[in-house]
C-alpha cells in the first residue's frame, strides 16, 4: 500500500523531532519516514534509523559516522554525509513534507530549499522567520507552525483571515525566573536557567524562556506568519501553561486553544492536518485545575519582550542581527563565559549594528547573517568572564 504522507525529518534527535517521532508511532501506517537527520547525537540517530528505517539518513559529524553506522542493525538505510546531497534530497520528489525541527540559524537554508521545492513544511524552527520573514512569507501558505503558541493561532484561526483579527496574544510560562528577584539576576547559574518548570526542551530554547528570548522571536514569527502589524501582537505571562495562545477578534470575541503542555499535541495536528489524529496525549480535565493565571510581562526583569517591536521598527537586517546575538550569547552563557544579564547587554548593543545587504535573496541573508555574527564577537569580548 502506497503511503502519501512522506517526512523529513532535520533535527530528530532534538526534542521536537523527539515528539514527532512518538506522534508517528501512534499513526505508523500513515507515515513514511524518508530521512532523518542530526547534528552529533550518533547514538540516538542510530536508534531512530533501526526503528523507522529511513531510506536516508544524515549526520552533521564526520567523526561520528563509523559510530553510528556500527550501531544500525539493518541495511535498509543510506547513511550520507555530504551536505550537498541532503540539499538534493530536499529538492527531489522524494518527500512531501519536511519537519524543521532544528534550532537555530543553520535549518535556514534546509527548510527554504523545502520551500523552494513546493513541500508542506511543519515549522518549529523560529530563526527561519526571524532571519528571512519577508523571503518566507511568500511562502506562508505552506507552513503550519508547530510551536505551541502558534499553532494554537494556526488552530484558532483556519480561513478567519488577519483583515477578522483584533490582536493576537502570546503566552508564555515566565520561564525559572518569573518570581525570581531582578535584583538577584546577577546571581543566576547555568543550571539554574535550565530549570524550566513545565517543559521539556533542548538547552537553547531553554534559555530563551529563561530570558523570555523566545517570545521576543515569537512576536517576530507572528508577525509574519499571520501577517499582522507589530502592535497587534501581544504577550500574556501564564504560568500553567495551558492556554497556548488567544486570538482576539474585532467583533469582541476571543478565542483561545487550551491542551496539556505537551508539544505531541500541536506537532499532531500539524502532521494530520486538516485532520486530527492521535496524539499519544490524553485530554485536559478542566476539573482538575483550580485555577488559571494571567499577568502583563515584567518589562524591567524581562526587556527581550520590546526587542522584537525594536528590531520590527527598524531596517530587515534587525530581526537577523537580534537572532544571531541572541544564539551567541547563549552558547556564551552555556559555556559560564558570560554573565546571565550579560545575554540582554549583548542584545542591546547589537542594535547600533548597521548592514547594508539587500536582504533579497536566501545569499544575502546568509551573508549578512556572517556579518553580523563576526562584529557580535566583538561585541562579546567586553563581556567575558576572566
Amino acid at each position: 500500500m502506497s503511503i502519501d504522507n512522506k517526512l523529513i525529518i532535520l533535527g530528530s534527535t532534538g526534542s521536537i523531532g523527539k515528539s514527532t517521532l512518538e506522534v508517528i508511532k501512534h499513526n505508523n501506517d500513515n507515515f513514511e519516514i524518508v530521512c532523518l537527520t542530526a547534528d552529533c547525537s550518533s547514538v540516538a540517530l542510530a536508534e531512530q534509523i533501526n526503528f523507522f528505517k529511513p531510506k536516508y539518513a544524515y549526520l552533521n559529524n564526520y567523526l561520528l559516522i563509523d559510530d553510528l553506522k556500527s550501531r544500525l542493525i539493518h541495511n535498509q538505510t543510506t547513511v550520507i554525509t555530504d551536505i550537498n546531497q541532503l540539499h538534493e534530497i530536499l529538492k527531489s520528489d522524494l518527500y512531501n513534507t519536511l519537519v524543521s525541527a532544528m534550532s537555530g540559524s543553520t535549518g535556514l537554508l534546509l527548510t527554504f530549499l523545502a520551500l523552494q521545492a513546493n513541500k508542506k513544511i511543519l515549522l518549529a524552527n523560529k530563526e527561519s522567520l526571524v532571519m528571512a520573514g519577508d523571503l518566507f512569507s511568500k511562502y506562508r501558505k505552506q507552513i503550519i507552525p508547530i510551536d505551541s503558541e502558534h499553532n494554537a493561532i494556526f488552530q484558532v484561526i483556519q480561513n478567519s483571515g488577519s483583515k477578522q483579527i483584533d490582536k493576537i496574544t502570546l503566552t508564555a510560562s515566565g520561564g525559572p525566573f518569573r518570581v525570581y528577584p531582578r535584583s538577584k539576576f546577577d546571581q543566576i547559574t547555568v543550571e539554574m536557567a535550565l530549570r524550566h518548570p513545565n517543559w521539556s526542551m533542548g538547552r537553547k530554547i531553554t534559555i530563551d524562556s529563561a530570558t523570555m528570548m523566545n517570545k521576543c522571536l515569537e512576536i517576530i514569527e507572528a508577525y509574519y506568519l499571520f501577517n499582522l502589524k507589530s502592535n497587534q501582537i501581544d504577550v500574556l505571562v501564564h504560568p500553567e501553561s495551558i492556554i497556548h495562545s488567544i486570538v482576539n477578534y474585532k467583533d469582541g470575541s476571543s478565542l483561545c486553544q487550551f491542551s496539556r503542555p505537551n508539544m505531541q499535541i500541536p506537532i499532531s495536528y500539524a502532521l494530520g492536518y486538516p485532520n486530527r489524529i492521535n496524539s499519544g496525549i490524553s485530554s485536559l480535565d478542566l476539573s482538575s485545575i483550580e485555577t488559571l493565571n494571567f499577568s502583563k510581562v515584567d518589562h524591567d526583569k524581562f526587556p527581550s519582550i520590546n526587542y522584537a517591536y525594536n528590531a520590527l521598527s527598524k531596517s530587515g537586517t534587525s530581526c537577523l542581527v537580534v537572532n544571531a546575538a541572541n544564539e551567541i550569547a547563549v552558547s556564551a552563557f552555556l559555556e559560564s563565559k558570560i554573565s546571565f544579564l550579560n545575554i540582554f547587554s549583548i542584545i542591546e548593543d547589537s542594535f547600533s549594528i548597521s548592514l547594508q545587504n539587500k536582504n533579497s535573496s536566501i545569499e544575502d541573508i546568509l551573508d549578512a547573517d556572517i556579518v553580523s555574527r563576526r562584529k557580535i564577537k566583538q561585541i562579546i569580548k567586553k563581556y567575558l568572564i576572566s
